[in-house]
């Protein structure tokens, strides 16, 4: 028995890699940016926590030497205040509650 298309098993070969590798590319891809928008949640959490904390021993006097900075998973957070708002900045990123 003669084989009639060679070529056919190559080519299937050939396209069902390339779609495996399509679909795996866009999965790194999306796990990839669901991290970034873990991370990016997660510092506005610490902010926040960060920003309750200094309200809340501001009124406690033994814990008025609350640090401004704050190291938490090797990321600093600076808390400065100011009339009008508290602010605290990690990674270029501003996190403000108005008072």
């Amino acid at each position: 028995m003669k084989k009639k298309h060679d070529g056919f098993v190559l080519i299937e070969s050939l396209t069902a890699f390339a779609i495996s590798l399509m679909i795996i590319l866009t999965l790194s891809y999306c796990v990839n940016e669901q991290f970034k928008l873990i991370n990016y949640w997660e510092e506005r959490v610490n902010a926040d926590k960060i920003i309750l904390l200094h309200i809340k021993n501001k009124d406690n006097k033994f814990a008025r030497n609350f640090p401004n900075k704050l190291i938490i998973k090797g990321q600093s957070y600076y808390f400065t205040q100011n009339q009008n708002f508290y602010q605290v900045e990690v990674n270029k990123n501003v996190y403000k509650i108005f008072k």
